[in-house]
């Protein structure tokens, strides 16, 4: 009887000690972010021509990316059409070349170019094309998506000489990747 009661409190003792030692407390890890983070992201958005008030395409959404230069100015930054879309319309080349060194303004969430050579003819050295990107903005903590999450917002016009006098619309938001956020979101 005196044996169990003597088990009992260092079985007691043991639990109780494992506690203490096993309660330790981490902070959370130290996370480095790009030094263009907000504007820095994947991005899920879709095209509408400004001046037809239509979409490029009524059922496609495109992947774009903004990151940092690998000088990792706090200026510039990559903005890079990165759809895996499987089907790209005639229309749609508007995002299915769009690769580009921007300028941006970090505190101010914008970003903006002009004028900058998106194609080149390597035999002739021609220019094939140039972008102007113009009101380029992230708007934080804007877009309430399916998953409940809040996501922040991207939206830009963009011109292209291939196209002349069409204003395209680049609205999207930041990709979560939560299934049910993968479909485009409606929002102001």
């Amino acid at each position: 009887m005196r044996m169990k009661s003597i088990i009992r409190s260092l079985i007691l003792l043991c639990v109780f000690a494992a506690t203490f030692v096993s309660c330790e407390t981490y902070s959370d890890p130290k996370v480095d972010y790009s030094p263009i983070y907000p504007l820095s992201g994947e991005w899920r958005v879709r095209i509408r021509n400004t001046n037809a008030d239509t979409l490029v395409s009524k059922t496609a959404m495109y992947t774009l990316g903004t990151y940092n230069t690998s000088d990792n100015s706090t200026t510039q930054m990559w903005l890079r059409a990165t759809s895996s879309i499987p089907t790209f319309s005639p229309s749609s080349s508007v995002v299915k070349t769009l690769k580009s060194k921007i300028s941006c303004d970090v505190s101010g969430l914008s970003f903006s170019t002009t004028g900058i050579v998106q194609n080149l003819n390597v035999t002739t050295n021609a220019v094939v094309d140039t972008i102007t990107i113009t009101e380029g903005k992230v708007t934080l903590n804007s877009v309430t998506m399916p998953s409940g999450v809040m996501s922040d917002r991207i939206s830009f016009k963009l011109k292209k000489s291939k196209s002349p006098g069409v204003t395209y619309l680049i609205d999207g938001y930041r990709r979560t990747r939560w299934n049910e956020d993968e479909t485009f979101i409606t929002f102001k």
